[in-house]
This record gives C-alpha cells, structure tokens and sequence, in this order.
C-alpha cells in the first residue's frame, strides 16, 4: 500500500467536499434509459465509470512518470536470476495470508502446502530467496480475502479503479484491506519498509508485464475497457481456483 490513511476533512468545506463527491457518484450511477445502453451498463458492472475513468487516468499518468521508467531500468539493469530470487522473496513475505486464508475457506490442502512452502522457503531457502517448492512443481495456490470472501458467497460489487493500486471492486477493496489488517508484517515493519516493500512489488510487477503491456495499451482503442475486462476474467479463474465448474458468486449469479 502506497497510501495507508484517507484524507481527512474538516468543518464546512469538508462537508461541502464529501457532499459534491456523493452528488458525482450518484450521478454516475444512474442506469441509461436506453435499453441497449441500460444492458452494457449492468454487464460492465461500472456504476462509476466517469470516476472510474479518471482515476485509471491518474494511474496511467503515475506509470508513466515513474513506474515504468522504473521496472525498465530493473528489468534491463538487474539479472534475470536476481530478478527471481526477489520475487521469490516478496512472495514468501506474503504466503502468511495465503495461509490465513485457505483455512479460512476450508482448503485444507492448500492450507498445508502454502505452510510447508513457507517453512521451507523461509529457511532452507535463505529467507524466500530460492523457491524451493516452486522447483518442483509444487507452488501452492495464492489465496487472499477478497477470494476468501467469493467463496463465502459475496458478490463481486461494482468494479472501482484504486489509486496507484488499479483495478479492484468493492469485494476485492474489502478483502485488501482485511489482508493488510491480517498481515503479520503490517505491525513489523515501520512505515519506511512497508513503503519499500510495497514500492518493490510494483516495480517487480510492472517489470514482469513488460513490453506486451505496453503494445496492448498502445494498439487497445479502449484499454480501460480491455484492463476492466481482463480483471474480472482473471479474479474468477483464481476464485475458481481452475475448476471451470466452480460456481462463480457474481452479481449476475
């Protein structure tokens, strides 16, 4: 997380701010009239598309600027080999949720798995370093809240576009939130090491979609529309763990 408390306000323009903001997102709202446009409406499942839209601005702005400058300096400066083995780290840093989570939805294999992958990792594999499990084929599943919660049954919620952290929707909002609460390294670490580690799985991330990102941005005529798309496809194959015939708990279901 690059921001970690809201803004806050205070006495009358305060009010006037949340009050305007409130006026916005209603409006944005509001179902076409149309009954065609009415039905792309409810299938994007992006009440606040205007919103939406200039938040995902922002972001592609922020990339731009800094993110991707940056992962193409680690991508073309850093070895291929330490590009791994930090991944591999970061990961491990957050198998603790995965934990957390896979006995939360019963996933007593995973459960097991994701605890011997982190024993092994952290020890054997000098702190995550070297993916031990992961060599064998053996790499559990990633399990977080917002899975956790699908599982349980709540529907996805309109999609929101996060600053600086991109396409989300309310269930994912929620479940992110819960991992950072449940996260045993949110109370170890001070401030300026969360902000690095959160600065360094965006750059490893950024660096991993690489040029083919950036071509399909490019050549997309509505990349918001495509990024939206291929969120959502993404969220229902992980809730789905692969099992195609995994009911799926979406608005539509």
């Amino acid at each position: 997380m690059f921001l970690q408390q809201p803004f806050r306000f205070s006495g009358r323009s305060g009010r006037i701010a949340v009050a305007a903001l409130l006026t916005i997102v209603a409006a944005c709202a509001t179902p076409p009239e149309d009954p065609v446009e009415r039905q792309v409406f409810y299938e994007a499942n992006d009440p606040i598309e205007p919103l939406n839209r200039y938040v995902y601005d922002v972001n592609t702005a922020v990339d731009d600027v800094a993110l991707m400058p940056l992962s193409t300096m680690y991508r073309e400066g850093v070895p291929e080999p330490l590009r791994n083995g930090i991944k591999n780290f970061l990961q491990n840093l957050s198998m603790p949720v995965t934990i957390l989570n896979s006995a939360l939805q019963g996933d007593w294999d995973n459960t097991v798995d994701s605890t011997v992958s982190f024993f092994i990792n952290t020890t054997a594999g000098l702190g995550g370093i070297f993916d031990i499990p992961g060599n064998f084929d053996e790499e559990p599943r990633r399990e977080d809240f917002g899975q956790t919660l699908a599982v349980w049954g709540m529907a996805e919620g309109a999609f929101i576009e996060l600053p600086l952290i991109g396409p989300s929707n309310v269930r994912d909002t929620v479940g992110l939130g819960v991992d950072i609460l449940t996260d045993p390294l949110t109370y170890l670490l001070t401030p300026g090491w969360s902000y690095a580690r959160a600065g360094a799985e965006g750059v490893n991330k950024r660096s991993e979609l690489g040029e083919e990102y950036d071509t399909m941005r490019d050549t997309s005529i509505d990349f918001y529309a495509t990024v939206r798309s291929l969120y959502r496809q993404d969220r229902d194959a992980a809730i789905a763990n692969g099992d195609a015939d995994m009911p799926l708990f979406n608005d539509d279901d």
